[in-house]
């Protein structure tokens, strides 16, 4: 019998404690693997390190927010393939803009779903064929 396959790694970058917990679990009992960062440098260490199939991204953290490590990952040939899913409480089409031309491949406002993020997690795991969600709230199946 084959070895089982490993689940995908999701890294969360979110400073908020109850967010972060609820993601970790949320995503566990889907059957990931998560690791995280609380800050952006925290964050960018973490991501180089465990090297992980996608990224939750919150945009406000502490020393560093999220536009700036999506700077910072898109300038790393290493990492800059990874897939970057926005995740915040920021809903203003400027700030989805904003991470969509920086390289994010997905934007998902707080308060979400657990559906939602599933599914979100889920396209982003797929090969890049679709283009990102213009809606932020639209649910991808």
């Amino acid at each position: 019998m084959p070895p089982k396959a490993r689940a995908p790694r999701i890294f969360i970058a979110e400073d908020d404690r109850n967010v972060l917990e609820l993601l970790t679990t949320r995503l566990g009992l889907a059957g990931y693997e998560t690791s995280f960062g609380r800050d952006g440098w925290e964050a960018l260490e973490g991501i180089h390190s465990t090297r992980p199939a996608a990224i939750v991204l919150d945009v406000n953290m502490p020393r560093l927010d999220g536009f700036g490590v999506l700077r910072h990952l898109k300038k790393s040939p290493a990492v800059a393939g990874i897939p970057v899913m926005m995740l915040t409480a920021r809903n203003a089409p400027d700030d989805i803009r904003q991470a969509l031309a920086q390289g994010a491949k997905d934007y998902l406002a707080k308060p979400f779903n657990d559906a939602m993020l599933l599914a979100r997690i889920a396209r982003l795991l797929r090969p890049r064929l679709a283009a990102p969600a213009a809606n932020p709230n639209e649910v991808l199946l």
